[in-house]
């Protein structure tokens, strides 16, 4: 019978089928056929697309085989057989069962006493012998420890072990896991969900909890998310049970431990691509965040604690402050960056309490304030303020948007700071970026950019190719070619282009904006460069520079598996102001959503957040008029060399610009045309390097 054939019978037809199921499963509670069928039907109520092999289930229904003279699968199975598909595509995947009458059936055992900690108790012991079926394994671990994605984020436990936690009870659940535990002794997530289910549900058990969380640490010895969850343990004694200035310190100092170990296991991670490499203890397809972020709520919590218990000055108290500072300004100083170039996804950002509870904690232990920061990601993110989209705002910071007196007012003060430190490259690259976050707003930059190019040109000829990302960022935003704009040709026009191109084609690749230069001379700068800075730096070289930084650096490593946010966007203008920051097409976004769900005030905070997603992840953005307006369109090339190298199956392209071809990657993994359609492309950089944005 094929999926969804039950549905399509009469109700009384089905009514009686369901009558002569529950008559047999009373009368045959101990069958091999009940027990199959009990089976099935729990695996696709839990796992629609589940199945068992046909030699599963004979093994569980017994002798005689069909091979040796016994009665066919389809008799056996009476008065069963209505209910199970026995027409798959696969000939030995021959036991799903309809999915919508399967989580009925679930109830209907439930009620004739065979409850769901039951059945899924016998299914390991029927199949989880010596040599257990690779689908099987990975059936049990999604039916017991798979957890679904809600509206605020991932449920705590799998939908199988929620049901039987409600409609059994705690130890049910608990039983369940421990089972799969002694027969699956190799796998340490059962242990880690018991773990779990001693500290989150039932009489949380802390002693049971850490018991469970260190077996599972035997397990997997050398994986993180194992050892994340003693640390998670640690943290919720911390908060629960801790009153006392004795009991805060000691659970404090046990939970930082926990989390420390937690950071290093994840430093030795290795992404996917390295699973086959000698001398890889462990593989991750993203980097565990979660011991720098246990540890940033450890430290808020005691902090707070402490205050609180603290009736006069305890030599103990200052001094567990100095020791942990240092390491808090560490932490907030690695998720300022991580927050600013990345985020899980495409289409996901972390939960709005990440954030906040960054900040506090920073703010408390520093008594800075994390909004007022010069570092390079503060610089970046300072544009963001006030936007519904900011983190900030996510996390409920009463949070103004910078005004030009206020950027003109850091700009200053990094300026001072440069000045007395001309040779640092980190105060450099501040200063230089403070001047382009500047021209964001006011279209134009206090310094001219001809000096800027002269800053950083001091240091390109020192520690060629090893500096930073930041750096070699600035280094393409201050060169990049000034260009008209790149328009697709018609048809008719193109006599007229190639008589053009023929006559000016060495005009075309050193054009200049005569207005243009007309305007940069007006706000001061010289109109031309001295002969000692008439250079021209290679691109495509600082765009390998920049890729290379990247990767040897800390950002490969923490933010593999995460989606690179944009930084800027090459706009029409010129100088500085070509550089549009993101936050510029974010408002304007926010701005025509708003009028958009200007007559729905339910839910809209919710509708708003969903709409603007939806905006950027199927490219309406890139189709309002407004943002169309500010942005330049480029040329770009498909690479066809198959040495190329590939970011992840992403399109590499040349974008066309200055007469020369630089090398980018495209936002999407396979562009639904060719590259070299008549189509309109925009160019971003995210921290990696330049990334083609295409216009569908």
């Amino acid at each position: 019978m094929s999926k969804g054939i039950v549905m399509e019978l009469t109700l009384e037809e089905q009514i009686d089928r369901i009558q002569r199921l529950s008559q047999y499963v009373q009368q045959n509670p101990q069958s091999t056929s009940t027990k199959l069928f009990s089976f099935l039907a729990l695996l696709n109520a839990y796992i629609p697309e589940a199945y068992l092999l046909m030699p599963e289930c004979q093994k569980i229904l017994g002798p005689p085989d069909p091979i040796h003279g016994g009665p066919p699968f389809e008799e056996r199975m009476e008065p069963f057989t209505c209910f199970i598909n026995t027409s798959s595509p696969n000939p030995e995947h021959r036991c799903m069962i309809d999915t919508v009458f399967a989580q009925s059936a679930v109830n209907i055992l439930a009620c004739l006493g065979n409850s769901r900690s039951a059945i899924v108790k016998k299914f390991m012991f029927s199949l989880c012998g010596d040599q257990p079926q690779p689908h099987t394994l990975q059936f049990i671990k999604e039916l017991l420890t798979k957890r679904k994605l809600g509206e605020n984020g991932k449920e705590k436990f799998s939908r199988l072990i929620e049901d039987i936690h409600k409609k059994e009870n705690f130890h049910k659940a608990v039983s369940v896991l421990e089972t799969a535990s002694d027969k699956l002794r190799q796998n340490h997530i059962f242990p880690q969900t018991v773990s779990r289910l001693y500290y989150i549900r039932g009489g949380i058990d802390y002693k049971k909890a850490q018991e469970w969380a260190k077996k599972a640490i035997t397990r997997a010895p050398n994986y993180s998310h194992a050892a994340d969850t003693l640390g998670q343990i640690y943290k919720n004694r911390l908060m629960r049970e801790a009153n006392r200035q004795e009991d805060i310190l000691h659970m404090a100092t046990e939970a930082f431990k926990a989390f420390k170990d937690v950071e290093r296991k994840a430093d030795k991670e290795e992404g996917p691509e390295m699973k086959d490499t000698a001398g890889t203890v462990s593989i991750s397809n993203s980097f565990n965040n979660r011991g720098h972020f246990g540890f940033i709520q450890v430290a808020k919590t005691a902090f707070e604690k402490l205050n609180k218990v603290r009736s006069y000055p305890s030599q103990r108290h200052s001094s567990f402050i100095q020791k942990w500072k240092r390491e808090v300004e560490a932490k907030f100083d690695f998720f300022e960056w991580y927050l600013v170039y990345s985020k899980p996804d495409m289409t996901s950002l972390e939960p709005y309490y990440f954030w906040k509870d960054i900040v506090l904690c920073y703010e408390l232990y520093t008594t800075k304030t994390a909004a007022k920061s010069t570092s390079f990601p503060g610089l970046l993110d300072g544009l963001n303020h006030g936007l519904f989209t900011s983190k900030g705002r996510r996390a409920g910071f009463e949070e103004p948007e910078e005004t030009v007196s206020d950027l003109e007012a850091i700009h200053d003060r990094l300026k001072t700071i440069y000045e007395a430190n001309v040779d640092d490259v980190k105060v450099a690259e501040r200063y230089i970026l403070s001047n382009i976050i500047l021209s964001n707003k006011m279209h134009n930059s206090l310094t001219p950019v001809k000096e800027l190019q002269a800053i950083i040109y001091r240091f390109l000829g020192t520690e060629v190719g090893c500096r930073s990302s930041e750096f070699y960022l600035l280094v393409l935003l201050l060169f990049w070619p000034e260009e008209e704009p790149w328009v697709v040709q018609e048809e008719d026009d193109e006599e007229v282009e190639q008589t053009a191109t023929e006559d000016d084609e060495s005009e075309d690749k050193t054009w200049v904006d005569e207005d243009s230069n007309e305007e940069q001379e007006t706000r001061g700068e010289p109109a031309q460069l001295s002969l000692d800075l008439m250079f021209d730096p290679d691109l495509q070289e600082h765009v390998t520079f920049m890729k290379k930084a990247f990767e040897r650096a800390e950002y490969a490593k923490y933010l593999r598996g995460r989606y690179l946010l944009p930084l800027f966007f090459l706009g029409t203008g010129s100088g500085l102001s070509k550089w549009i920051h993101k936050s510029r097409l974010d408002a304007i976004v926010e701005k025509k959503v708003d009028a958009e769900l200007a007559d729905d005030h339910d839910k809209r905070a919710k509708k708003k957040w969903k709409r603007i997603n939806e905006m950027w992840i199927n490219g309406d953005v890139w189709r309002v008029p407004e943002i169309q307006d500010m942005l330049l369109p480029i040329q770009v090339e498909l690479c066809h060399s198959p040495n190329m190298p590939q970011d992840h199956g992403k399109e590499q392209v040349f974008i066309c610009v200055g007469g020369k071809k630089i090398m980018a990657t495209t936002e999407v993994e396979q562009p639904e045309a060719p590259v070299l359609s008549p189509m309109l492309f925009y160019l971003g950089f995210t921290i990696q390097g330049p990334v083609v944005f295409k216009v569908g």
